[in-house]
C-alpha cells in the first residue's frame, strides 16, 4: 500500500542525521548530482521553489498502471523498478530496468496517460514533479533541455538495441546484454566490488525482459555459471569473466 511522504530530508533530520545538503528542498537520492534532477535543481547551491511528491512502495507493487492519470515527472529516487507492457494474455514484456536517479521516461512530460505500467523490483522511494514547472524549466534552462535532450536520445537508443535484441539475438547474447548493461551502470556508481554488483531481478523478470521462457532463461543462467563466466543469484552477479561476458552481449 503505497503511501505519500515527506521528503527525506526532512526525515533525516528527525532522526539527528545531518542532510547533505540541507539547503535543497529535495534530497531523496544519493545520484542526483549526476542525472536529470541534478540538473532540474542546479549546482548553485540556491534553494528551489520546486517541490516532489515523494512516496514509497513495496516489492512487486505497481507504482503505475497504464492508462492511468500520469501525476507528473516520475524519478525513482531508491530502489529497483521496471518499465512494462502488459498483454491482454497475461504475458507481459518489460521495456527497461530502472535504477535510483533514473527518470522514468524523458517522454512522460508530454503525455497525459502512458502505454506502460511501472512496478517496484525493491521497496522502492520514487517522486512526481509537476509538469507545469519542470517544463517551465526547460523552457528557461538550455543545460536542462540539453539534458532532457539527452535522455530522451538515450531512451531512444536503448530501445533500438532491445529491438535488435528481441530480433536477431539468441538466448545467452540477449541475457549477457542485460547483465552487461547492469554491470556498467552499477561501475559508473561505484557498486562494483571484486566484480560483484547489486541484481535484484528474478529469472521470471530476466524472463519477461529478453522475451524467453522462465524455463530457458534458468538453462542460460546455468550455462553461464557451469561455464564460469558469471554466477547470478541471491540479488547479486559475480563475474568470473569479465571479457567473455562483454563479448556475449556486445552489439559489434
Amino acid at each position: 500500500m503505497l503511501r505519500e511522504i515527506e521528503p527525506l530530508s526532512d526525515l533525516v533530520n528527525a532522526r539527528g542525521i545531518v542532510p547533505a545538503l540541507p539547503d535543497l528542498p529535495c534530497n531523496t537520492c544519493h545520484f542526483r548530482s549526476s542525472n536529470f534532477c541534478g540538473a532540474l535543481f542546479g549546482r548553485s547551491g540556491q534553494p528551489m521553489a520546486i517541490r516532489g511528491k515523494h512516496r514509497e512502495i513495496a516489492a512487486r507493487q505497481n507504482i503505475y498502471r497504464a492508462g492511468e492519470g500520469n501525476e507528473g515527472v516520475l524519478v525513482i529516487c531508491d530502489g529497483w523498478a521496471v518499465r512494462f507492457v502488459q498483454l491482454p494474455n497475461g504475458k507481459r514484456q518489460i521495456l527497461s530496468v530502472m535504477l535510483p536517479g533514473d527518470l522514468v521516461s524523458a517522454t512522460s512530460m508530454l503525455e497525459g496517460q502512458l502505454g506502460f505500467s511501472v512496478q517496484a523490483v525493491t521497496d522502492v522511494r520514487y517522486c512526481y514533479f509537476p509538469f507545469a514547472e519542470v517544463r517551465a524549466r526547460i523552457r528557461n534552462n538550455p543545460p536542462l533541455f540539453d539534458a532532457w535532450l539527452r535522455l530522451t536520445a538515450a531512451e531512444q537508443r536503448d530501445a533500438d538495441k532491445r529491438l535488435v535484441d528481441l530480433g536477431q539475438r539468441t538466448a545467452q547474447e540477449r541475457i549477457a546484454a542485460l547483465i552487461v548493461h547492469v554491470m556498467q551502470r552499477c561501475e559508473q556508481r561505484g557498486e562494483l566490488v571484486d566484480d560483484e554488483f547489486p541484481f535484484p531481478l528474478s529469472q521470471q523478470q530476466i524472463a519477461d525482459f529478453t522475451g524467453l521462457t522462465p524455463v530457458h532463461t534458468c538453462r542460460v543462467l546455468s550455462a553461464l555459471r557451469k561455464n564460469a563466466v558469471c554466477d547470478v543469484g541471491h540479488g547479486f552477479v559475480k563475474i568470473m569473466e569479465r571479457r567473455e561476458l562483454q563479448r556475449m552481449g556486445a552489439l559489434k
